[in-house]
């Protein structure tokens, strides 16, 4: 039964595709069919003899359908032949695959027609497959790269173009080097602040800025001692917002230095572009080409190495320490990929002493690295590093987890302490990481005030509202918050009565020297007043005498943190280190 079944649907469905070839509508269809096809081809394509082809395939394919002529067939070939020579001469892979494929279409529906005695329209299937070729014209990828490099070509105004390149400054400098073995400095000049300006502005409004700007560090070159690169040229084009000289100092020892400072006055000195007056900053680094005995590339290299080390300097000299810096960093980012927490990072702990009582009120975690070769580093020596190889997120939940451990060893021993963590960067404040916070604290069966997050004081500074909700919700988990450096950098202070936290920590560098102090010191007792009546507890930070401490306490600080009370310790003797203090504080 179920292969009778089969032959029968096998016989419908036959029967079904005879009755569409003999249907009388088909070739109507097909003729529909070609000319919407030929049409779209004709409006896409864009070559006179492109265009001749598709409209004489199309015609006879249409004429084939009209079964009026005799040989159409062969004149349809013809045509088929036509297109795939143009296809091929014109290097259209694309269209000439689909051409090809259109010959294959036109041989097995003729081999149809004389072997199976199919309808002979069949073949006009070759016509609708040739009108496909015409919509994928290699063409227009080439015109897209075409118009990327002419985009490229006119993103460097012409006076930028009239300027050496590296390769010539090069060439300059070892030309010179030839015939002169007197002293010589390479300054590097980078320009600053022009993504605002493209992004407010426009880009061809940026680029002639750029162009302005070069031609006042340019005027400004016009002597003798800067070396000739190309013809009169003095200045190179280093690419982007780099710009580059060579001073010979054979008479004047500064004086790469005293161009260096006019460069930098003429660059901030308004600019009038469209209409706008527009200020820009430079910055400026030079390598002294006879200490540095290396090819000039290297001299490029260094130059460029003391910008990127010091982007908030205005003028940075390189130094061979600056070279070392670089190594140093570059094998520890090694070591980082391999890194295991678990082994080779530890906690030490720090107590914070309540001024009024000596009691302690809480132990703040200082993470540590146990370098193989270094040492143990404190991780301000190695925070940055771990942000470069993009481990701060992981980091930071690991030390959350191990604080959690701890603060639940203390608890077990009948010990409420809390603990406090570092985070260091704005990375931390986001869904995830508030998640896992709560997710540690359920695990670990925490309560509220066990956990305390210290972050920097320029994060608050910068805190948009999604910020302060994050931080909001850690409140809300039932961890405080610590504002860590005051002091350590330029703040808004009508921000500060609208930081939502329990602590606040001033930084060593406003309490180290305290005898002279006096014109800051109404200052700093001002905001320890100001966060006093904010209910946030002002903890002075730094503290290592008991004349700095008399100081701290007469600023009515809560509390004071430094190596007068404890130097950092481990946290394995954390407990028996609690429970003496508590022996001796009783």
């Amino acid at each position: 039964m179920i292969l009778i079944a089969l032959l029968t649907n096998t016989g419908l469905e036959y029967s079904a595709g005879s009755a569409f070839l003999n249907n009388i509508l088909t070739p109507t269809f097909l003729a529909g069919a070609i000319f919407m096809a030929m049409i779209c081809a004709l409006c896409v394509v864009k070559k006179p003899l492109l265009r001749f082809s598709y409209l004489s395939n199309g015609v006879l394919g249409l004429a084939v359908l009209s079964g009026g002529f005799n040989f159409l067939e062969l004149l349809f070939a013809l045509s088929i032949g036509l297109h795939l020579w143009l296809a091929f001469s014109q290097n259209k892979w694309t269209m000439l695959t689909l051409s090809c494929c259109s010959a294959l279409v036109f041989t097995v529906c003729l081999a149809a027609h004389l072997l199976l005695e199919l309808p002979l329209y069949l073949i006009v299937l070759a016509s609708i497959v040739l009108a496909m070729s015409g919509y994928f014209d290699d063409e227009e990828l080439v015109a897209e790269a075409d118009d990327a490099a002419h985009i490229n070509h006119f993103m460097e105004p012409a006076p930028l173009l009239n300027l050496p390149d590296i390769k010539q400054l090069r060439q300059g400098y070892y030309d010179w080097r030839k015939n002169n073995q007197q002293r010589a400095a390479l300054v590097v000049i980078r320009l600053e602040g022009f993504a605002q300006v493209n992004q407010h502005i426009g880009r061809d409004f940026g680029d002639l800025l750029l162009a302005q700007s070069a031609n006042r560090i340019k005027q400004l070159l016009l002597i003798e001692e800067v070396i000739n690169l190309a013809g009169e040229q003095k200045l190179a084009h280093l690419g982007g917002l780099n710009f580059a000289f060579i001073c010979n100092l054979a008479q004047q020892k500064h004086l790469h230095e005293q161009l260096i400072n006019q460069i930098l006055g003429a660059t901030l000195k308004p600019f009038n572009v469209a209409n706008c007056t527009i200020k820009v900053n430079a910055r400026a680094s030079f390598v002294d080409c006879d200490e540095q005995e290396n090819s000039f590339d290297n001299l490029i290299s260094f130059a460029y190495l003391a910008l990127d080390s010091h982007p908030k300097q205005q003028v940075v000299v390189y130094h061979q320490q600056m070279r070392i810096e670089q190594l140093e960093q570059q094998a520890r980012l090694q070591e980082l990929a391999n890194i295991d927490f678990s082994s080779e990072l530890e906690l030490y702990f720090q107590p914070i002493i309540c001024n009024h009582d000596e009691k302690i009120e809480f132990l703040e975690l200082l993470l540590r690295w146990q370098h193989p070769r270094q040492g143990i580093l404190s991780a301000n020596r190695f925070i940055d590093d771990i942000r470069v190889a993009g481990l701060a997120y992981p980091l930071a939940t690991f030390v959350i987890e191990r604080a959690a451990e701890l603060a639940m060893a203390l608890r077990m021993e009948g010990i409420t302490m809390p603990l406090s963590i570092n985070l260091f960067g704005s990375e931390m404040l986001n869904e995830e990481f508030i998640e896992f916070l709560d997710h540690i604290f359920i695990e670990h069966q925490l309560q509220a005030g066990d956990l305390i997050v210290e972050c920097p004081l320029n994060l608050f500074m910068s805190l948009d509202e999604q910020g302060k909700a994050m931080v909001a919700r850690i409140n809300s988990i039932g961890i405080k918050v610590c504002v860590d450096g005051l002091g350590d950098s330029p703040i808004w202070l009508a921000k500060l009565p609208n930081l939502a936290v329990a602590y606040v920590k001033i930084a060593p560098s406003l309490t180290a020297d305290f005898s002279h102090q006096s014109h800051v010191r109404s200052l700093i007792s001002g905001m320890v007043d100001m966060h006093n009546q904010q209910n946030a507890k002002v903890i002075c930070e730094g503290v290592e005498t008991l004349e700095q401490l008399n100081f701290v306490k007469s600023l009515n600080a809560y509390a004071a943190q430094g190596y007068y009370y404890s130097h950092p310790l481990s946290s394995v003797g954390m407990i028996s280190w609690l429970k003496q203090w508590q022996i001796e504080h009783p």
